[in-house]
């Protein structure tokens, strides 16, 4: 069975599933000789629906390793941000660019720090905050 399009409806979606051989004309073509293949249409074979939700995060195959690949790096760079969130450099006083990217090299600079300090005293468990380094030195 492949796919064959989609049907939207109100609350859900469906999506179709045709025989491979539906367009053949050779009646020895079907492998398992079902009954709707040797019906004498021009489309013949099986064809089924299955609901999809429409919440697409139901539709993801998390067990996958491109997903496992993906969401690793994904909540990596989201730990990252709020530690850069922490350092209150989304309201800036500055408009200039440069002044912001000069504000943000800075930001990355202490986080930076922090790490290679937390790595230095080995207490590589503080590498996330400043200020739980602070009180584990």
């Amino acid at each position: 069975m492949h796919k064959d399009g989609k049907q939207y409806l109100k609350g859900s979606i469906k999506q179709k599933f045709c025989c491979p051989f539906r367009t053949s004309k050779d009646d020895s073509k079907c492998p398992c000789n079902h009954p709707k293949y040797n019906n004498g249409y021009k489309n013949r074979g099986c064809i089924k629906y299955k609901s999809i939700s429409t919440d697409y995060r139901s539709t993801v195959d998390d067990t996958s390793d491109y997903f496992k690949l993906y969401y690793s790096k994904r909540t990596e760079s989201e730990r990252y941000n709020s530690r850069f969130k922490n350092l209150n450099l989304e309201n800036t006083s500055v408009r200039n660019i440069y002044s912001i990217s000069n504000l943000n090299t800075l930001g990355h600079i202490c986080l930076l720090t922090v790490a290679i300090a937390a790595i230095v005293n080995k207490k590589e468990d503080k590498i996330c905050s400043l200020s739980k380094l602070k009180r584990a030195s």
